[in-house]
């Protein structure tokens, strides 16, 4: 008599297999993260950047037909709409841009632009430009203003 044993091979993955495969895909993500972060906070300040130049030059045009970045000639705020929200509702605001004038200066000579993140901003902060062209950032709130740094 002839007997014929059949093996069975299973196929697919056991479970240990699967465990190192849910690892690596773990680590390979926490690695990941702190990039892509990264890549949305550049994106963003890029983006409020870009609003502080329009608005600059808005007030700029504004200041050529009235002597001054001020709404009215005498007085002390600022002209447009304060504060402005980056990016426009309804989207969510990841900066908020106000404007005042440049220390010690009143609005006929100088204003400045601030755009604050609505997140943590640990390595550039906040982002002023003045109407002289100078770019800085106020790393933290209660601190002097410093000359941008690289990559902000």
């Amino acid at each position: 008599m002839h007997q014929s044993s059949t093996l069975r091979t299973h196929r697919g993955f056991s479970l240990a297999e699967l465990m190192v495969a849910l690892i690596i895909i773990a680590i390979l993500a926490a690695m990941a993260l702190p990039a892509w972060q990264q890549h949305f906070h550049r994106a963003w300040r890029m983006q409020a950047r870009a609003e502080l130049v329009t608005v600059m030059l808005a007030l700029e045009r504004h200041a050529l037909s009235t002597s001054t970045f001020a709404r009215t000639r005498d007085a002390t705020a600022p002209a447009g709409h304060w504060p402005r929200p980056v990016p426009a509702p309804p989207a969510a605001a990841r900066h908020w841009l106000t404007a005042t004038r440049c220390a010690g200066l009143d609005l006929s000579h100088c204003v400045e632009v601030r755009a604050t993140p609505s997140y943590a901003d640990a390595q550039c902060g906040t982002l002023i430009l003045r109407s002289n062209g100078e770019w800085l950032s106020l790393p933290m709130a209660g601190t002097l203003p410093v000359h941008l740094p690289q990559g902000c």
